[in-house]
């Protein structure tokens, strides 16, 4: 692990940190927090065709409003996206796999070092809720260290909801993407308003792969679904657009929630119609300045819940 240099304001510090990872690849974690109190850690991994950035806005983010309130805030940027290493090509080797086997459990070992104690919480925006409950499912060491999820417009499968999706809406994700992958060697999610760059092609017919079929790695056929089931997960909070499209269906987010078995899950529709200040999508339920007054304070109110109910400060 290599260390990068720090950004400082008056009470928030930035640190910026690299973790070797297979294949070669290094991975780019920003830590930020607090100079003087920290109550509980965060880690927070973006989904497709995004980057850590995602939680950051220059400066309006998530990561930013729970860093200025206590939390130590982790943002990885997966590889090939934003500051990791290499970048995306159609050369690139890295795999969802190894994103599972691999990289989460790096992350997840780096910051067990600076825990002292504090609780973990893990937040995932869309297909890196997927991945990280696939390394919850697979590793003890993730399951051990994670106290509860918050995800945003999570889904895996577009199958088993009953959600009536478009023709049109649906050729245009599993076709014409996967195509314009083909020639250019990468996803052009930045073409859409979902993503902040493009995608890995291996990665995206991963994800379609998982909303078309079933939840099993394709290397090693570990059965992702049916392990969760087993497990009993951590109290989790679901938030989700009220959006019908392929990519973000609110009824393929309660479906997912329903698919992993019986937890203490709720799940919070952010929409002008459901009492929100604002029609969110993937990108500006997470960095949108009336996110601030709206919905982050719900997460603040969630978060502190479970640390009460650990009995620690809040």
């Amino acid at each position: 692990m290599a260390k990068g240099d720090c950004s400082m304001t008056p009470t928030i510090r930035e640190e910026r940190l690299k973790i070797a990872t297979v294949h070669g690849g290094q991975l780019f974690l920003r830590r930020i927090e607090q100079q003087d109190s920290s109550r509980a850690v965060v880690l927070m991994l973006h989904g497709l065709g995004n980057s850590g950035d995602v939680y950051i806005g220059e400066g309006h983010g998530l990561a930013n409003y729970l860093s200025e309130l206590g939390f130590t805030c982790y943002v990885p940027d997966l590889i090939g996206h934003g500051q990791s290493w290499p970048h995306i090509s159609r050369h690139l080797e890295h795999s969802v796999h190894d994103i599972i086997e691999e990289d989460i459990q790096r992350i997840f070992a780096h910051i067990e070092k600076s825990l002292n104690g504090r609780p973990l919480y893990v937040i995932g925006q869309g297909f890196g809720s997927v991945m990280l409950l696939s390394a919850f499912a697979k590793h003890k060491s993730v399951r051990d260290l994670t106290e509860g999820f918050v995800h945003f417009n999570a889904r895996r499968s577009t199958r088993i909801s009953g959600a009536s999706h478009r023709i049109s809406s649906k050729l245009v994700w599993t076709q014409l993407m996967s195509l314009l992958g083909s020639v250019r060697g990468d996803v052009p999610l930045n073409w859409t308003p979902h993503g902040m760059q493009t995608e890995a092609l291996s990665w995206y017919r991963t994800f379609l792969n998982w909303s078309e079929g079933d939840w099993i790695d394709e290397e090693d056929q570990f059965n992702y679904a049916a392990k969760l089931r087993e497990l009993t997960l951590p109290p989790s909070l679901y938030l989700a657009s009220r959006s019908q499209g392929y990519w973000s269906n609110t009824a393929d987010v309660r479906e997912f929630m329903r698919e992993l078995g019986t937890h203490n899950g709720r799940m919070l529709i952010l929409a002008k119609g459901d009492g929100n200040l604002r029609n969110y999508n993937s990108l500006t339920m997470l960095q949108h300045d009336d996110a601030w007054v709206d919905h982050f304070p719900v997460i603040l109110d969630w978060l502190n819940e479970r640390i009460r109910q650990q009995g620690q400060p809040v």
